[in-house]
This record gives structure tokens, sequence and C-alpha cells, in this order.
């Protein structure tokens, strides 16, 4: 995988354990810290196969079970994929692998179905396609207004729901129409993949 598809695979794993174990409304910020902070966790990692995206996901997320409510509401991309928080996962131990298995039994997941889960989806050919996180800016120009539509219209791949800017747009509805009709199987999976990672 290229570095961009490393990230995006890991905010899709990292984002649907947080909604399975921490909170439900969780969404992955975006913005220019975020994109920094997320391209130096990917060049610190040693190996950045799937396999390891994805039990560098679990570790983080176990972690911030184990902080207690205190914590709640205090979380941002540094505190778990920052330098802190690459070494923890260095120094995860076997006996630390199976609190986490454990953990994950506990909630209905295991280690080898979530790989699973997220390996499948990298298979389709539309996959990078599902949130092309580079089209934000451009979904917010003029947003919300008819000249921002039909900037939309021409410039981008239209509705996905793991945008904010599709999300918070007042013609959301008009856009997943025209998504629909004009890229059928994109629009397919995007909205099977956000139901996948909203499923509680």
């Amino acid at each position: 995988m290229e570095k961009q598809e490393q990230i995006s695979f890991t905010i899709r794993v990292f984002s649907f354990l947080m909604k399975e174990a921490v909170n439900k409304d969780f969404v992955f910020p975006g913005g220019g810290i975020s994109r920094k902070t997320m391209a130096a966790y990917i060049d610190s990692l040693k190996e950045s196969g799937t396999e390891r995206l994805t039990n560098y996901c679990i570790c983080q997320v176990f972690a911030i079970c184990s902080f207690g409510s205190a914590y709640n509401g205090k979380w941002n991309v540094s505190h778990s994929f920052g330098k802190k928080a690459i070494e923890r996962f260095d120094r995860n131990t076997k006996a630390n692998n199976f609190r986490e298995d454990e953990w994950l039994k506990r909630i209905g997941l295991s280690r080898t179905g979530l790989l699973w889960q997220f390996r499948q989806s990298k298979e389709h050919p539309l996959e990078k396609f599902i949130y092309p996180e580079y089209e934000e800016r451009t979904k917010q120009r003029m947003h919300n207004s008819e000249v921002g539509f039909y900037i939309c219209q021409i410039s981008t791949l239209l509705w996905t729901p793991f945008s904010k800017a599709c999300r918070s747009c007042k013609n959301e509805q008009r856009c997943k129409n025209i998504t629909g009709r004009k890229y059928e199987e994109l629009y397919r999976i995007r909205t099977e993949e956000y139901k996948k990672s909203n499923r509680k």
C-alpha cells in the first residue's frame, strides 16, 4: 500500500474500534495537523502492512479504554498517533496482546475478524475513492450554495457519507441522488462501508 492508503486504512480501523468501544459518534478529525501527524506515524512504523496497522489500532483503542472515564472527551490525534503512542505499541508484549484479545472478545470482535473485514474492503477497485479526503477543501468552497453545488458536480466524485462537508450540506439529498445515478457502484460501497463503521 502507498502511504495515503495506509493512512486511510488506519483511520477506518481506528474509527471503527472507537465507535464500537468508546463513542458511537466518534469522527476522526480532519485538517492539517491531523494529516501531518498521520503521515509522521506511518513514517515511524518499522513495517506497515495491514496486519501491523490493525494491531496498532487495537493497541491504541485498548489503551484509551484503560484510561477510564476521566479521559473521556480529552482525546486528540497525537494521543494515539504521536511519538509516545508509537513507543507504547513498540513496547507491547505477548501479555498485552492477550489482554487486548480478551477485550476484543468482550465487545464481540477478534483480531482475525477485524483483519479479514478491512482487508476484504481493500480488494474493491474503487475502495480508495470511498473517502477521497483531498476533495474536502473543494467541497467547502461556497458551501451550501448553488455555486458550491455546481463546483462539486464538476470537480469531485460527489457525495460520500464520510465527508463532513457532505453531511452538513443542504444539498446532500440532491447530491446523493445524482451520485447514485452517476456512480452506482461507488455509491453502493460508500453507503455499505459507512453502515459498517456505524454498526453498534
